[in-house]
């Protein structure tokens, strides 16, 4: 699974380097992003009905795992945020 963190400072690092080098675009860089931060929100409810149901007894590794998948949401909607800040910023220039 990868960490979108690590996903982020992939992206940050995509300006640095070579265009013609980087094969992924924008979008397919977005739909892990967004694809990872699903398999963690998962992740965090299976743990919760394994905790539930018995079948877990370690609640540290249920929060850990839940605390992950809200963070990684609450960056998803922060970025998502400033992405619909630019664009409205890009529409109000004149043309």
């Amino acid at each position: 699974m990868i960490n979108p963190i690590s996903q982020i400072s992939a992206v940050g690092s995509v300006g640095t380097s070579n265009a013609t080098s980087n094969t992924s675009s924008f979008g397919d860089i977005l739909k892990t992003a967004i694809s990872d931060v699903n398999n963690l929100q998962l992740k965090a409810q299976q743990d919760d009905q394994m905790l539930v149901t018995g079948d877990i007894n370690d609640i540290h590794n249920v929060m850990i795992d839940a605390t992950k998948a809200d963070i990684a949401l609450e960056l998803t909607i922060q970025i998502k945020n400033k992405i619909l800040d630019a664009y409205q910023e890009i529409m109000r220039m004149p043309v």
